[in-house]
C-alpha cells in the first residue's frame, strides 16, 4: 500500500512506495521494519520506517543536499540509488531492482542537480549523479584486487560544466575533468552522447567517456551549453592540469596542458584562452627536465617551468617522439632551458662575447673572462651550478645531464678566447685530462659495481672489499647484483676494444676537420691499430670476469630471466640524452639493475657448506680483481696507451699551427670544447643510477696503483 506521507516540502519527484527497492544497508532504524523514500525538488529526503513491532517512523532530511543525500541512477541512468545520512545518526541505501521507467525518469529531471552545493553557479548540471562509461585505450585488467576501485567500467557522478570546464563530480571529488574546447560530442541512442577526448581516470588513460543524461530533454540542453561545433572540428588532445611559471611576467598559474601528436598548449582552466603554444617540430622548441618539472623553451614564448603532478600524464608526455626529439637536440643545442634557484625559468645561451641569462625578468650578460669560479653541483636528479663573477652570484638548477652541459658550454666558450697560439698548450692539457677519461671509461664500471655491492658505497669505501653476507636476502642481492654486473661488464669490456680506438680516431678527425676540409690523415688512420694493440691488455679483465660469472653460477643458481632488467634511460621520465658527453659509454647501469632488485622480490639462498665456499671462492677473486688486478692493468694501459696519445696531440698542433688564418677560430673553438668537455666530464657521475663521479673513480685508481705491491729491479 502507498505511503501516507503527510505534509512534505516541494515536488515529489521519486516515491519508492510505486517502485520495487532493495535495502542494501542501514543503521539506526528497527531491525524488523522496511524503509521506503521520498524526493522532492525542494529538495528534500524522507525515509518512512514501518517500525515491525514498534512504531513506524518518517526520518527527514530538509532541505538536502549531497553528498548527506546521493542520489544516483546507475546502468546506463536506468536504476536509482539513494545513499543517505540522515539525522539522529542514521544511514540508509536503497537501490531500485529494475528499471525505471521513461515517466518516472523524466520526473527525477525535476530535482535539476539543486542536491549539489553551488548548482545554480554552473552552465549545466545533471539532475542527479548518472551513469558514466569511460572509454579507455586499452582496457584495464580488472582481475586484479581493488583493480575495480581504480579502473571502473561506469561510475555515477554528477556532470558538470562551469567555468569552461566540464568536470564529473561524485561525492565530494572530481574523478574527470575535461576543458570544454578540447572535446568533440556527439549524440548516442535517445539520450546518450559521446565524448571523446584524453584525460585521466584513477592512473588509466581514457579517449573519452559516454555520458548516460536521463532524457531527451537534458541532452538538447546538455549539447547547447557545450556548443554547436561540428564533430572533429576542435583539437582534441590528452590534457591534464598543470603549474606554470614564466608566462606573461605572472608568477605561478594553474593552467589546462593540452598534448596532441604534434602541439604541446596550455589554456586558462576557466576561459580556455591558449596561454602558450608550442610546436613540438620546431627547430628552435628547446626543452629539458623530467616530466614531472620541465623547463619548455621557444623564441616565442620564452622559457616557461611546467609542474605536472601526474606521473601517467607524464610519461604520455616522455612517449611523445617529437617531444623526445626535441629534448634530445636540447642538449648540444647551445640553449639551455634551466631554472634559476628561486624557481624562476631561464633560457641560458652563449655568444662570444658572454653567457646570456634571460627569463621573466631576468636578463643578464655575463662576460666570460669576468667569470671566477664555475661549481657545479651533480644531485641525482636536480642538479646545480654555481657561477660566480665580478658582479654575479647565479645559481641555475636542471637536471643532472643539463648542468654537465651547461657547465661544459661555459668551460669551452671560455677557453676559446685564448689566442691561436695557446692550441698547443690547451691540446696537452687536454691529453692530462686523457688520463681520467681513460681509467673511468675503462674501468669505471667495475667500480660502480663495487659501490652497488657494497650497498652504494661512495668514494671512500672503494676499497673496502666485498664480505661474506650473513642473511639469505642479502646473498640474493649480492648474487643477482653481481650476476647482471658481470654480463654488463664483459658486453662492456668487448666495446673498450672494438669500439674505444676508432670513436677516438673519430673524435680527432674532428679536431682537424676545420683545416682539412673533412679528409682524416693517413697518419691518424695508421694510430687506430696502434691503439688498439695498446689496448688489448683489458681482455685480461675481461677473461677474469667471465671465470667470476662462471663460478658465480655453480654457487646460486638465479634464472637469468627473473633477474632485474638494466634500463640505460636512467630516471623514466628524464627527458634528455643521458650518454650526451661519452656516448659509448656513459651509463653502466649496474646501480639501476641493485635498485630495481632491492626493490623487488627478494630471494632466498641456500647456504649450504659447498656454497661457502663457492661464495668465499667468488668474493676472493672479485675483491682481488678491483683491489690488485684493475690497478696494474690500469698502469699497463696508461703506459701503453700514453706514448700514442702524446704523439697524436703533436701531429694535430702542427697541423692547426700549418693552418690557414681562416681555419684557425673554428679550430680554436674545437680545441677549447674538447678540453671543457674533459675537464667538466670527470666532475660529473656518469650516469642517473650512479653517485659516484668519473673524476673519482679515477683518482681512486691512481691510488690504488701505487699501493700495489710490485717487484723490485736491479738499476743497471
Amino acid at each position: 500500500m502507498p505511503v501516507t506521507w503527510g505534509a512534505v516540502r516541494g515536488r515529489v519527484v521519486f516515491d519508492s512506495s510505486h517502485h520495487d527497492v532493495l535495502e542494501r544497508r542501514s543503521s539506526g532504524f528497527s531491525w524488523t521494519g522496511t524503509r521506503s523514500l521520498l524526493l522532492t525538488d525542494h529538495p528534500a529526503v524522507y525515509v518512512h520506517d514501518t517500525g515491525g513491532l514498534g512504531n513506524p517512523v518518517v526520518t527527514a532530511l530538509d532541505p538536502a543536499a549531497d553528498p548527506e543525500a546521493t542520489i544516483e541512477l546507475v546502468d546506463g541512468s536506468t536504476r536509482l540509488v539513494a545513499d543517505l545520512r540522515l539525522p539522529d545518526g542514521r544511514t540508509v541505501e536503497l537501490v531500485t531492482t529494475t528499471e525505471l521507467p521513461p515517466p518516472v525518469l523524466a520526473v527525477l529531471t525535476g530535482l535539476r542537480g539543486r542536491l549539489m552545493p553551488g548548482a545554480e553557479a554552473t552552465d549545466f548540471i545533471s539532475p542527479c549523479a548518472i551513469s558514466i562509461t569511460p572509454r579507455y585505450e586499452s582496457e584495464p585488467d580488472r582481475s586484479a584486487a581493488g583493480e575495480e576501485e581504480v579502473a571502473p567500467a561506469e561510475l555515477a557522478a554528477y556532470v558538470v560544466i562551469a567555468g569552461g570546464r566540464l568536470q564529473l563530480r561524485s561525492r565530494g571529488r572530481i574523478p574527470l575533468e575535461w576543458p570544454v574546447n578540447r572535446v568533440d560530442v556527439t549524440p548516442a541512442g535517445p539520450s546518450a552522447v559521446e565524448l571523446r577526448g584524453g584525460a585521466l581516470l584513477g592512473g588509466h588513460f581514457l579517449t573519452g567517456a559516454t555520458l548516460h543524461l536521463v532524457t531527451p530533454e537534458v541532452r538538447k540542453a546538455f549539447l547547447t551549453v557545450v556548443g554547436a561545433a561540428e564533430p572533429g572540428s576542435r583539437t582534441v588532445g590528452t590534457s591534464a592540469p598543470v603549474s606554470l611559471r614564466g608566462l606573461g611576467g605572472a608568477g605561478t598559474i594553474k593552467a589546462d596542458c593540452v598534448l596532441s601528436e604534434h602541439a604541446l598548449e596550455f589554456q586558462a582552466p576557466d576561459t580556455q584562452r591558449v596561454l602558450a603554444r608550442f610546436d613540438l617540430g620546431d627547430r628552435q622548441l628547446r626543452i629539458a627536465g623530467t616530466a614531472e618539472r620541465f623547463v619548455v623553451f621557444s623564441p616565442a614564448h620564452g622559457p616557461v617551468t611546467v609542474e605536472c603532478a601526474s606521473e601517467v600524464f607524464g610519461r604520455r608526455l616522455h612517449q611523445n617522439a617529437e617531444l623526445r626529439a626535441a629534448a634530445g637536440r636540447t642538449l648540444g643545442s647551445g640553449v639551455l632551458p634551466a631554472e634559476l634557484a628561486d624557481g624562476r625559468p631561464v633560457a641560458c645561451a652563449f655568444a662570444p662575447d658572454g653567457m646570456r641569462v634571460k627569463g621573466s625578468g631576468v636578463n643578464v650578460r655575463i662576460p666570460y673572462e669576468a667569470i671566477r669560479s664555475v661549481e657545479g653541483r651533480p644531485e641525482p636528479r636536480r642538479a646545480e651550478l654555481r657561477l660566480t663573477s665580478e658582479r654575479t652570484d647565479l645559481r641555475v638548477v636542471a637536471q643532472p645531464e643539463l648542468v654537465q652541459a651547461l657547465h661544459t658550454e661555459v668551460r669551452a666558450w671560455g677557453n676559446a678566447c685564448a689566442g691561436a697560439a695557446q692550441v698547443p698548450g690547451m691540446l696537452r692539457a687536454a691529453v692530462g685530462l686523457e688520463e681520467d677519461y681513460l681509467l673511468y671509461t675503462v674501468f669505471g664500471p667495475f667500480y660502480e659495481l663495487h659501490a652497488a655491492l657494497l650497498g652504494d658505497s661512495g668514494a671512500d669505501g672503494l676499497s673496502e672489499p666485498l664480505t661474506l653476507p650473513g642473511s639469505g636476502d642479502e646473498r640474493a642481492r649480492v648474487a643477482a647484483v653481481l650476476q647482471v654486473g658481470l654480463g654488463e661488464l664483459q658486453s662492456h669490456l668487448d666495446q673498450v676494444v672494438s669500439v674505444l680506438p676508432a670513436f677516438l680516431r673519430h673524435r680527432d678527425a674532428l679536431l682537424l676537420a676545420a683545416v682539412t676540409g673533412g679528409a682524416e690523415p693517413d697518419w691518424l688512420k695508421a694510430g687506430e691499430p696502434k691503439l688498439r694493440a695498446a689496448l688489448a691488455p683489458a681482455q685480461r679483465a675481461a677473461a677474469e670476469t667471465g671465470q667470476l660469472a662462471v663460478q658465480l653460477s655453480r654457487v646460486m643458481d638465479l634464472d637469468p630471466d627473473a633477474l632485474p632488467k638494466v634500463g640505460y634511460a636512467g630516471a623514466a621520465l628524464s627527458l634528455g640524452a643521458a650518454a650526451l658527453l661519452n656516448p659509448v659509454f656513459a651509463v653502466s647501469g649496474i646501480s639501476q639493475a641493485y635498485s630495481s632488485h632491492a626493490q623487488g622480490e627478494q630471494r632466498k639462498a641456500q647456504v649450504t657448506a659447498q656454497s661457502e665456499r663457492g661464495w668465499a671462492i667468488v668474493l676472493d677473486r672479485w675483491n682481488a680483481l678491483v683491489s690488485t688486478s684493475l690497478p696494474v692493468l690500469a698502469y699497463v694501459l696508461t703506459e701503453n696507451v700514453f706514448g700514442l696519445r702524446w704523439e697524436t696531440a703533436r701531429r694535430i698542433a702542427q697541423e692547426l699551427a700549418a693552418a690557414p688564418e681562416a681555419a684557425r677560430p673554428p679550430a680554436l673553438r674545437a680545441v677549447a670544447r674538447r678540453l671543457a668537455v674533459l675537464d667538466v666530464m670527470r666532475r660529473y657521475p656518469g650516469g642517473s643510477g650512479v653517485r659516484l663521479r668519473r673524476g673519482e673513480i679515477a683518482d681512486h685508481l691512481r691510488a690504488a696503483r701505487e699501493a700495489v705491491r710490485t717487484p723490485r729491479f736491479l738499476d743497471f
